[in-house]
């Protein structure tokens, strides 16, 4: 049994601070002897020094159940009680916080045995029912952290040493790339340039500091900044204080000319000729920013490209579409090099690797689809091949502005899930991701009734189960598509629609529906019912960063028609009522798309004459109103072929109840004439459509 002591450290933390550099030292063996080994190699209870475990030994530990209780701080030495379970969002936030000469110590097991250890993280991604001997994620691992600058010292094999060779510093060069991005900027500001600025980096690169000094350096303008988190952006309110020479105590919204809103206020708030600065933009979904673009006379978008807490190279490709689109020039601006330590650094090099964070989609164009091929990937052979799990991961990553290094774990240590590809050759051109759910036991369906029991995973049958008690979602086998990614350069080719058809092949036969979840917009729920899936719910709260309802679309087999059929009935029922309450802000095109696919009733002889009289009359809004109304919730295919305008009119005043001022606002109906043309067009258009279909 090896026994180190803190100089046995000195070679390599002095050729660390020599270097500006940090690394992962990993203490390999039984728990205990690595809490005493960590205890004699550092102090524990040091300003500089911070613990992560549940051991109950270690003096000043901690488990933080949010990453904002880590994020923000710097630490000379920090620890991660691997014993405490590998929870990689933890862990890669962590290892931010590490300052430059230092070291993030990690505590495994011997690298040979974690083939077959079983961490308590495992049970996160473990669906009720579900069990796991081993974990691929740690498996990789195992394979991996010998090939990786990191250092080792194990209880049976002793001190393995990586001590990095010596290297100039590079932070001035830093500096003074940031100095020219912050001049770059400013500069296209003070000009009037309308087109945005897009600023890009990975995570250490002094992305919201750039930011504040902005801010800083022009005093006279006012800024908003806008993130999901008030937390993500301390950083730019700090550097503003520092360069102003103000007190900034960590909790204001507003310092100096800088003021903090939350994404979807910004949408809703007079801009007038304030600058908006969107921090972290790839936590935000493309419409979203595409919408605040659209509001701002001015605004800088700002994201990380790899990071811990979501990757932003979906939001890279798909947002620079957008705006190539619609500019022809707009300003590329991004910090390659870090402030806080030197470039090459060895620990941000192994938390990439270990992570996946590195992961890169090849974006050549495939001129011909002919050879392509629909196949299953299984966790073991994504653990094997690494070229398959990182072009699998990067799709994941591109598809969806939310995807965590937690995700990464999940795809290879989740029993529940599966995995379904179009293949070219060993490329992929896209992946289904799916999670099996559902066929709970009677107690266990007993306890969700009576709301004692809520198991973990088996989101889509609890949820419907919540909306009528059918017992039949619970009981039933359920596959809830996860994700569909689709590589960028191959989009708009139906391949997400073959993608499918093909998932639903694999899994007919042992499944019986198929459902998803998804931020509810026009396109997304277009893809799905044309693939013949059915809306049968939609949240009531609104995603803080998309400011979307959630939707729920299901896709029954024979036995769970009758099921789905009074979902369905219940939902159109209510979703009437409730468009005139709480969804009175739903884009009228996306309740257009709703309606159109809603079980429709004959228009009975008495509705009819009541509105055949009212065509030649001037329509009158409040005494005809609900005749209007009942004919299109009757009848709500009526719409389909309508002038936009007649469409919005018709959802947004009838449907919607919104007032008569806002439509006339929203529709550019300047005078009391001009809307009642509009709405007597809109009733003659009904009824020609009703003559139609009456032939």
């Amino acid at each position: 049994m090896h026994v180190f002591k803190p100089c046995d450290l000195t070679p390599l933390t002095t050729q660390l601070a020599k270097n500006h550099h940090r690394q992962l030292l990993v203490l390999c063996g039984e728990h205990d002897w690595a809490i005493t080994q960590y205890a004699r190699l550092v102090d524990a209870g040091a300003e500089q020094t911070l613990t992560l475990s549940t051991h109950k030994q270690l003096q000043h530990a901690q488990w933080p159940e949010h990453l904002h209780e880590i994020l923000g701080q710097e630490f000379s030495v920090a620890l991660y009680d691997g014993y405490s379970g590998i929870t990689p969002n933890k862990l890669a936030a962590l290892s931010g916080t590490v300052k430059a000469g230092g070291l993030l110590i990690l505590i495994l097991p011997e690298l040979s045995k974690l083939d077959n250890w079983i961490d308590p993280a495992i049970k996160t991604w473990l669906s009720y029912g579900y069990q796991t001997n081993a974990s691929l994620f740690l498996k990789r691992w195992q394979r991996l952290i010998p090939s990786l600058p990191i250092s080792v010292l194990s209880q049976k094999y002793g001190a393995n040493l990586n001590i990095p060779a010596s290297q100039d510093n590079h932070q001035n060069n830093a500096l003074q790339t940031q100095c020219r991005v912050i001049s770059t900027l400013r500069s296209q500001l003070q000009k009037g340039c309308t087109s945005p600025s897009v600023l890009s980096a990975d995570r250490g690169r002094g992305k919201s500091a750039t930011l504040g000094l902005l801010v800083a350096s022009m005093p006279e303008q006012s800024f908003i900044i806008c993130t999901i988190q008030y937390r993500a952006i301390k950083t730019a309110f700090k550097h503003l204080a520092l360069a102003l020479g103000i007190e900034y105590k960590g909790y204001e919204k507003q310092l100096a000319n800088l003021h903090y809103v939350p994404p979807d206020q910004v949408l809703t708030m007079s801009l007038d000729d304030t600058i908006v600065l969107v921090d972290e933009a790839a936590t935000l979904p493309v419409p979203t920013l595409v919408a605040i673009e659209q509001r701002a006379s001015q605004c800088i978008f700002s994201s990380t490209l790899v990071g811990y807490e979501g990757n932003g190279r979906g939001y890279t490709l798909k947002f620079a579409d957008h705006l190539s689109k619609k500019h022809t020039t707009y300003t590329q601006l991004s910090l390659t090099q870090p402030l806080r330590y030197n470039h090459s650094d060895p620990l941000e090099f192994a938390i990439n690797r270990l992570f996946a964070l590195d992961s890169h989609y090849q974006t050549d164009a495939v001129a011909t689809l002919n050879s392509i091929h629909f196949t299953e990937l299984t966790a073991p052979q994504l653990e094997l091949d690494e070229s398959l799990l990182q072009q699998t991961f990067a799709l994941l990553v591109s598809a969806h502005y939310q995807t965590t290094v937690n995700d990464f774990r999940q795809l290879l240590d989740s029993p529940s899930q599966r995995l379904f590809a179009i293949m070219q050759q060993s490329n992929i051109l896209g992946v289904c991701l799916v999670n099996i759910e559902g066929q709970l036991e009677e107690t266990i369906q007993s306890a969700i009734s009576q709301g004692t029991r809520r198991p973990q995973g088996h989101l889509l049958p609890q949820q419907l189960f919540h909306v009528q008690g059918q017992a039949a979602f619970l009981s039933s086998r359920c596959a809830r598509i996860v994700r569909i990614a689709i590589a960028p350069q191959q989009q708009k080719r139906q391949l997400g629609t073959q993608l499918l058809n093909y998932t639903e092949q694999q899994l007919s036969a042992t499944v019986d529906y198929f459902g998803s979840s998804f931020g509810c917009d026009p396109q997304l729920l277009q893809f799905w019912q044309n693939s013949g899936y059915q809306l049968v719910k939609l949240g009531f709260k609104k995603d803080k960063s998309s400011g979307q309802y959630a939707a729920m679309v299901i896709k029954s087999q024979s036995a769970l028609q009758c099921q789905q059929q009074s979902l369905q009935s219940y939902f159109e029922k209510t979703f009437y009522y409730q468009l005139m309450n709480h969804y009175r802000d739903l884009p009228y095109s996306l309740v257009l798309k709703m309606i159109l696919k809603f079980k429709e009733k004959p228009l009975c002889e008495a509705l009819l004459a009541q509105f055949r009289f009212i065509v030649t009359k001037n329509t009158n809004l409040e005494q005809y109103s609900p005749l209007i109304w009942q004919v299109i919730t009757t009848h709500p295919t009526l719409l389909s072929d309508l002038p936009r305008i007649s469409q919005q009119l018709a959802i947004s005043l009838l449907l919607q109840n919104n007032t008569k001022e806002w439509v006339q606002q929203t529709l550019s109906l300047h005078s009391k004439k001009q809307f009642n043309i509009a709405l007597q067009a809109l009733v003659k258009e009904l009824y020609a459509r009703i003559s139609i279909k009456s032939e």
